[in-house]
C-alpha cells in the first residue's frame, strides 16, 4: 500500500506540474503573444523534462528504462509545441468571426537563418486592429485585403482566415496521443526503488540475516 501511495504522488505531482505549465503557456500565448509564451514553453519543457528524468532517476531500475524516458520527453515536447496552437485554434473557433482586413505595415524577422514576416491590419473601415497578424504574413504587402479571424473584443491576435480552416481535430488526436505516452511513462517510472529490508537482531544483539 505504501509503494501504490508513493507512485500515485510521485506521478501525479509530475502530471500536475506538465497541466499547470500548459496552461501558463497557452494562457499567455493568448492575451499576450508569442514571445512571452515561448519563454515559457522552453522553461516549462525544461522543467518537467528534468522532473521526469528524477522520476526515473529515483525510481525502480529496470533494463531498458531509456526508452519510455525518451518517449515521455518527446511526448513532453509534443504537448506544449502543440497544445497552444489548439487552445488559439478553439478560441478562436468559439469567438471569432471571419472578416476582411487591410495589411497596414510589414516587417521581417530572422532566427537562426529562417525568416518569419509580419505585419500590423487594420479594418476595412481604415480603424486599426490592435494586435498583430499571428499567422505568417508572407507574400502579403502594404495595402492587400486578406481574410482573416477576429475576436470581436480584440482579446485574442487576428489569425489568417477563413474560419473553417481553424479546425484543432488533428491538434487535439496529436495532444491526445502525446499525453497517452506521457502518462505511460510517468506510470512506469513512478514506481518507487526497493530497498532492503533492515537486518534482523537476535537475543543477543547481534544482526543476523536468519531465524532466530
Amino acid at each position: 500500500m505504501g509503494l501504490a501511495r508513493s507512485a500515485l504522488l510521485r506521478g501525479g505531482l509530475l502530471l500536475g506540474g506538465t497541466l499547470l505549465g500548459l496552461v501558463l503557456s497557452s494562457a499567455v500565448h493568448l492575451w499576450w503573444g508569442t514571445t512571452g509564451s515561448v519563454l515559457l514553453t522552453v522553461i516549462g519543457m525544461i522543467g518537467n523534462a528534468t522532473a521526469l528524468g528524477f522520476l526515473y532517476a529515483s525510481g525502480r531500475s529496470f533494463r531498458f528504462a531509456n526508452v519510455p524516458l525518451i518517449c515521455g520527453m518527446l511526448a513532453l515536447f509534443l504537448l506544449y509545441m502543440v497544445g497552444a496552437i489548439a487552445v488559439r485554434d478553439i478560441a478562436l473557433t468559439l469567438v471569432g468571426a471571419d472578416a476582411e482586413a487591410v495589411v497596414d505595415r510589414t516587417w521581417t524577422t530572422s532566427h537562426r537563418g529562417s525568416e518569419t514576416q509580419h505585419c500590423t491590419l487594420r479594418h476595412t473601415d481604415g480603424t486599426p486592429i490592435r494586435r498583430e497578424l499571428e499567422s505568417n504574413c508572407e507574400g502579403h504587402e502594404r495595402g492587400d485585403v486578406i481574410p482573416v479571424v477576429l475576436d470581436p473584443e480584440e482579446r485574442f491576435a487576428p489569425v489568417a482566415g477563413p474560419k473553417s480552416d481553424l479546425s484543432a481535430l488533428g491538434e487535439l488526436q496529436a495532444i491526445a496521443g502525446a499525453g497517452l505516452v506521457l502518462l505511460v511513462s510517468v506510470t512506469i517510472g513512478s514506481v518507487p526503488a526497493r530497498h532492503a529490508p533492515a537486518p534482523r537482531t537476535s537475543n543477543r544483539g547481534a544482526p543476523t540475516s536468519g531465524a532466530p
